[in-house]
């Protein structure tokens, strides 16, 4: 069936810009919600860049590792000390964590310059540090202030009915996601109620070329 319209051009034309202005705010409402959907999308993929920098500089959040090569120390007549490339301008400040690959303890820092610091390792002469056994058999175990004895080493006592071994882990009480040290000695006396115990670090600070220092963020 044919349908002949006959009205005016004028009443055609009215009609199609009714028409018209009908259909443009539905059209802009379209174009706003496709803008804002795309804005959501670059927003999530610039998060999810950031995230992924974030993590290759080793950043949580909380704290910032900053990688440093070892210039001087850690010898045999500097073996408490250590001197780093890194300083203030990389964000390095007095009582950073001095690690190895972000696992082990090695000490803090202690002076920092612009492009140097100094750390002062764990274990050297009269350092206080408190230990936690890193063993199953002993997860309620108290943790005990052990005191560095120079190079590495610490040296506590504990109850002789301890479950302990050469080799077994101890980590810092205070950060426990860092291996301070491991059992070198155990020395006990017959039906003595306490045996001392020789604690010194895994990795020796004269074979070590780079450490990672942990800085928190301001």
């Amino acid at each position: 069936m044919l349908v002949f319209f006959g009205g005016s051009r004028g009443f055609i034309k009215n009609l199609i810009i009714k028409a018209s202005l009908f259909l443009v705010p539905e059209r802009e409402s379209r174009q706003a919600s496709n803008q804002a959907l795309a804005l959501l999308i670059k927003i999530r993929d610039l998060e999810r860049e950031n995230l992924k920098l974030k993590k290759a500089l080793g950043v949580n959040g909380k704290n910032r590792l900053i990688p440093a090569n070892i210039v001087f120390g850690g010898g045999y007549l500097f073996s408490d000390i250590l001197f780093i490339n890194q300083g203030e301008n990389a964000g390095i400040k007095i009582g950073d964590l001095v690690t190895y690959q972000n696992k082990i303890l090695i000490g803090r820092i202690t002076e920092v310059g612009a492009d140097w610091s100094k750390a002062a390792l764990l274990g050297h002469v009269g350092d206080k540090i408190t230990l936690r056994q890193d063993a199953l058999e002993n997860i309620q175990f108290v943790p005990m202030e052990a005191t560095g004895r120079g190079g590495g080493e610490f040296q506590m006592e504990m109850p002789a009915e301890t479950n302990l071994k050469i080799g077994d882990i101890f980590r810092s009480a205070e950060n426990p996601e860092y291996i301070a040290g491991v059992v070198d000695r155990i020395s006990s006396e017959f039906d003595e109620p306490f045996k001392e115990i020789s604690v010194i670090s895994p990795v020796s600070p004269v074979l070590l070329d780079e450490v990672d220092i942990i800085s928190k963020n301001d």
